[in-house]
């Protein structure tokens, strides 16, 4: 009887160290967090095994993830998928139905950022018009109207100009035969009779005004028949024309003025535009024929296209991004003990089987242990 409680005490002794240092070594893959220094000295074993090789361990497991599991033909296959590409088409699909109601347009996205999209366009567009017109009257304001008007005008206006003389003095006959003529060489004869005194006044006694003013209406209309005034006046005229041409817009309008007037222009033009009807026209109203698109072709041409460059170009993103070194700072930022929780969450049975496991092997061999000790 007494062998026998010698090797059961044996043999729980056995299984009580067994089961105990399996779980102190359990423990202390995490345990301590941090070293432990005694008298100035650091003890064995401290910090735990993960906190010492943390940061080996968390680049290893970026390595390993980037490597085997998340790889860039993992990611080209899984976008290159007909589930993938019929989700994103249905995903498209209803975006375009949405974009179709009346509430949104270029104002209501605007308005989402606090964006004030119509009186930005309106200074950008009238800023812009401002600019170019500036530009292009600095560049020609000072040539003459000879260099800035086409070949063609010149032309047409040279014929113009050189029929002036006889369109103006038809113009004159006209006048002078009409009775509004008549009547104004009458006034003005006896407008002269009235001014020059008693001794011309006395010229009415031989030669009534209305007398006058037909002699003066028919010496008018035979002086502007003579080819010799004509040819003054269209010499004149030519001359002017000339004199007009070989100048230039700087000669007429002062900088004040032009950049009144442009400010002017591009104030009105950019009324005119209505930028508000644009902004605050529906999308779909808008862009008819965009939308058509879209949900005729445009779709499939997008997908068709978009998906495999985004598959070209997985490899290029994954190393952009560096999921290695994300999957490392992650893991980095988690508290110890959130990662011995995780771990023993996850594998909490295969943690108490090694722990059972230490006890029973632990009392096997002190049962062992015992019966030799009696055989000895």
């Amino acid at each position: 009887m007494q062998a026998l409680l010698l090797i059961l005490f044996m043999g729980l002794i056995g299984a009580l160290i067994g089961g105990f240092t399996n779980y102190i070594a359990i423990k202390m893959l995490f345990r301590p967090y941090h070293a432990v220094y005694l008298f100035g000295f650091k003890l064995p074993f401290t910090p735990g095994l993960i906190p010492k090789r943390r940061d080996e361990l968390s680049v290893k497991i970026g390595e390993m993830v980037t490597k085997h599991l998340l790889t860039p033909d993992v990611f080209k296959q899984k976008v290159l998928t007909p589930e993938t590409r019929q989700f994103l088409e249905k995903a498209l699909r209803q975006q375009v139905e949405i974009l179709k109601e009346d509430r949104y347009t270029i104002k209501y996205f605007a308005d989402q950022w606090h964006y004030d999209i119509e009186g930005k366009l309106k200074t950008t567009i009238e800023e812009k018009i401002q600019t170019e017109l500036l530009k292009i009257i600095d560049q020609h304001q000072k040539e003459t109207f000879k260099a800035l008007l086409p070949e063609a005008v010149q032309q047409e206006l040279a014929v113009k100009v050189k029929g002036t003389s006889e369109l103006l003095l038809e113009k004159f006959q006209h006048y002078i035969r009409s009775d509004k003529g008549y009547n104004d060489i009458l006034n003005m004869v006896e407008n002269f009779f009235t001014q020059k005194g008693k001794l011309i006044s006395m010229l009415k006694m031989l030669m009534t005004a209305e007398a006058i003013a037909d002699r003066v209406q028919r010496e008018m209309l035979k002086l502007t028949s003579e080819e010799k005034i004509k040819a003054i006046i269209q010499s004149e005229i030519d001359a002017e024309y000339h004199r007009l041409m070989g100048t230039a817009p700087a000669d007429y309008i002062t900088d004040g003025q032009v950049e009144m007037a442009v400010n002017q222009v591009a104030s009105s033009v950019t009324g005119h535009l209505n930028v508000a009807h644009y902004t605050r026209t529906p999308l779909s109203t808008l862009f008819p024929q965009g939308f058509n698109y879209m949900e005729t072709t445009g779709i499939d041409a997008v997908l068709d296209k978009g998906l495999v460059r985004l598959a070209d170009h997985i490899p290029a993103i994954l190393e952009k991004i560096h999921i290695a070194a994300l999957i490392k700072d992650q893991i980095d930022r988690f508290e110890l003990s959130f990662i011995e929780q995780l771990v023993i969450e996850i594998a909490s049975k295969e943690l108490k089987l090694i722990t059972l496991l230490g006890f029973i092997l632990g009392g096997i061999i002190g049962l062992l242990q015992g019966m030799i000790a009696l055989l000895i």
